[in-house]
């Protein structure tokens, strides 16, 4: 009976030796994992260390700007080149930055997500993205920053408001960030006429034909018109100067024009004054209410004004003279 207990007292001091033999060896292999082992004492806190690496990042739209001038200046029948520019970073690389685009809207209309018209919206979804930029705004070129250049062409007539520039840009896995600048464009008054009005042969004390003269508005805002005309010096009194005759020059009122409505056919010169206005020295404002262009495929911002002369005695030759186009704000 005793030799059967002593064998079971081995038994069992063998079989708790290999448990805490095993609980040694399990702890030596986690200890690793989990660090440096910290314990407190009775009442003492405990503080354990946490780590992450982070994965992939959203870029960030760091610093942008719409035009360097204070203000955009656009030009009579033409375009306006205009940039936006920003400088974005990406902490996964600069080349993670994979796309740039942006919209150029007048803000009092339109929108992000509007569609294009000359007038008001402007879209680019294929922006400039250069990895290798050195500085730009006083900020230095790493490998996490990336400058987006986002170029437009206004054309003449788009409108003379506040404009937002709407800049985006996408990483590799399609994660976003965005920024916005905005100018004023300011107001373009211009006309875009043809360079002669040419009146033809005329006989001694008769009435030209009427010609057509189509004044353009080549601006961004409706325009009235001023007209005024001179043979050799502004404000000289006449309409023209002639190579032969007795007098050379003969008197302004004698040229006139219709901004309103063609009379067609040969006139009289008692028709011809009745339907027609006489040309002045002196600048005359007239109502034209000629608005902006607003198709982008075809002009519509044209309206004909007409005009004849009458050739008085005492004059020959070959005649010149000047007729001055002048343009003010319709809606002021």
């Amino acid at each position: 009976m005793k030799n059967e207990n002593r064998l079971k007292y081995r038994i069992s001091t063998v079989l708790v030796g290999l448990i805490v033999l095993e609980f040694l060896l399990l702890g030596f292999f986690l200890i690793p994992f989990f660090g440096d082992f910290v314990s407190g004492g009775v009442g003492e806190n405990v503080t354990v260390a946490s780590y992450l690496e982070v994965g992939e990042v959203y870029p960030e739209v760091l610093n942008i700007s719409l035009n360097d001038e204070a203000d955009i200046i656009l030009t009579a029948n033409s375009t306006k080149h205009v940039e936006c520019i920003a400088v974005v970073r990406d902490y996964n690389n600069d080349t993670d930055i994979t796309y740039a685009g942006a919209e150029l809207y007048d803000m009092s209309i339109s929108f992000i997500g509007d569609s294009d018209d000359n007038n008001y919206h402007y879209s680019n979804f294929s922006c400039g993205i250069d990895y290798d930029f050195v500085s730009w705004n006083g900020i230095s070129d790493d490998n996490y920053t990336a400058l987006v250049n986002c170029t437009f062409n206004l054309e003449y007539y788009s409108n003379p408001d506040t404009w937002n520039c709407a800049l985006e840009v996408n990483d590799s896995t399609n994660r976003k960030d965005s920024g916005s600048d905005s100018q004023n464009v300011l107001e373009l008054i211009a006309l875009g006429l043809p360079d002669s009005i040419n009146y033809g042969i005329v006989n001694s004390t008769e009435v030209s034909n009427e010609q057509i003269t189509n004044v353009t508005n080549v601006g961004n805002i409706p325009v009235n018109l001023s007209l005024s005309g001179y043979a050799v010096t502004e404000e000289d009194g006449y309409a023209m100067n002639c190579s032969l005759g007795q007098n050379n020059l003969f008197n302004i009122f004698y040229e006139k024009y219709n901004l309103t409505s063609s009379t067609a056919g040969d006139l009289s010169l008692t028709e011809f004054e009745n339907n027609y206005i006489n040309l002045t020295s002196t600048p005359v404002l007239n109502q034209f209410d000629l608005s902006q262009r607003q198709d982008d495929i075809v002009d519509d911002a044209i309206n004909a004004t007409y005009w004849r002369i009458y050739v008085p005695r005492g004059v020959a030759g070959t005649c010149s003279g000047n007729i001055v186009f002048g343009a003010t704000n319709a809606a002021a």
